[in-house]
């Protein structure tokens, strides 16, 4: 395992408290790299120098704001993300306050692309479908794995939402199936770092340009899911 963390401009109290911290890591064997480069936020270009960077032959990417939960996460994906049929592998999250779900899986619908499930109680719903592995038509960017030869970059113009379902959507383009294990649970602080774009006008028009420059892109894919009735 080697760890990339890439920062776009932290402030200097975190950029410390970062560097003490991945000492602390690299003590104990695990490579770290960390690429402080400041620059405006920009997700997929950050996943883009990161996955330029990397060695190894699977590509994790997992937002800062993820807390590991299940020892066999790490194993777990890999294990399916090796299967020469497998495109994107995501996994359970759940909010750290009430474990409703955040995510387990992303559907395309007449809204467009949705966290199936979205803060619903933790539970078992429709025959398992929120406790087994399953194939979705999209997974969350926050924990995504991919092999790195199937890693064809996410799209830059895609600087804050709807990266990952683009993604997605070319590997199912590709013939891949994606599939979220959703018996694997994290916790998600989902915005804590960037705050919620959904109470900024500026951030909400940016989403909606977002939104229909996917639409764009996969016409055929607009309210169809092939693995959502």
């Amino acid at each position: 395992v080697e760890i990339l963390l890439v920062d776009n401009g932290s402030s200097a109290e975190n950029k410390q408290k970062t560097e003490e911290l991945i000492g602390r890591i690299r003590e104990s064997g695990v490579p770290v790299r960390y690429i402080y480069e400041p620059a405006e936020f920009n997700f997929s270009a950050m996943c883009n120098r990161g996955a330029e960077l990397a060695e190894g032959k699977f590509l994790l990417f997992l937002n800062d704001d993820i807390e590991i939960t299940d020892s066999k996460w790490l194993t777990e994906m890999v294990g399916y993300c090796q299967l020469p049929e497998t495109g994107a592998v995501g996994v359970k999250l759940l909010y750290p306050d009430t474990k409703n779900i955040q995510h387990c899986g992303v559907i395309n619908i007449q809204n467009g692309p949705v966290h199936c499930f979205g803060n619903m109680p933790n539970g078992n719903y429709y025959f398992g479908r929120t406790s087994s592995p399953y194939n979705f038509s999209a997974v969350t960017g926050a924990c995504l794995m991919i092999k790195k030869k199937d890693f064809c970059g996410f799209d830059e113009d895609f600087a804050v939402a709807y990266n990952d379902v683009d993604l997605c959507f070319s590997l199912l383009e590709k013939g891949l199936y994606n599939v979220c294990l959703n018996n694997i649970s994290l916790l998600h602080y989902e915005s804590v770092s960037r705050g919620d774009d959904r109470k900024s006008d500026e951030k909400l028009l940016r989403l909606y340009k977002e939104r229909m420059k996917l639409d764009r892109k996969y016409r055929n894919y607009i309210s169809n899911d092939l693995y959502y009735n």
